[in-house]
């Protein structure tokens, strides 16, 4: 059995701020990234990731075979490119990822910079969280 997962690591809470700017600004970046590739994501769906699409019997106006059989034709239809639906989503998903991220940090820079001296412990996942990359 391994003792890493019982090791504890003591930093100031002033040291712990410091580590959580720097994650809540690296965020603030990442989102920044995201809306971004979210920008040009909706530019390349105004260009040409929606296309419609008409029944070739709509468009000759042949309305008798329409009212002879409701399965005639199929109506107008609008169809976006499904690579470009997954991108918009993706760039979403990161963007509120980040937003989450940043938020937690900023409120850890409240609590730990009100508390500068404090002397805390870290285990393996919380030093990942302040000082991860």
């Amino acid at each position: 059995m391994s003792l890493r997962n019982d090791w504890e690591f003591e930093y100031t809470a002033a040291k712990l701020a410091e580590a959580a700017k720097a994650q809540r600004d690296f965020r603030v970046g990442r989102i920044e990234v995201w809306e971004g590739k979210k920008a040009e994501v909706m530019q390349k769906i105004k260009d040409s990731g929606i296309s419609v699409s008409e029944s070739v019997a709509d468009l000759l106006g042949n309305t008798s075979a329409k009212y002879a059989n409701a399965g005639y034709g199929r109506g107008a239809q609008i169809t976006i490119d499904a690579t470009l639906q997954d991108d918009l989503s993706e760039c979403v998903d990161k963007i509120r990822e980040h937003t989450g991220l940043r938020n937690s940090y900023a409120a850890w820079v409240q609590v730990l910079e009100a508390n500068p001296e404090s002397r805390l412990k870290l285990h393996h996942d919380d030093w990942v969280f302040f000082f991860g990359k």
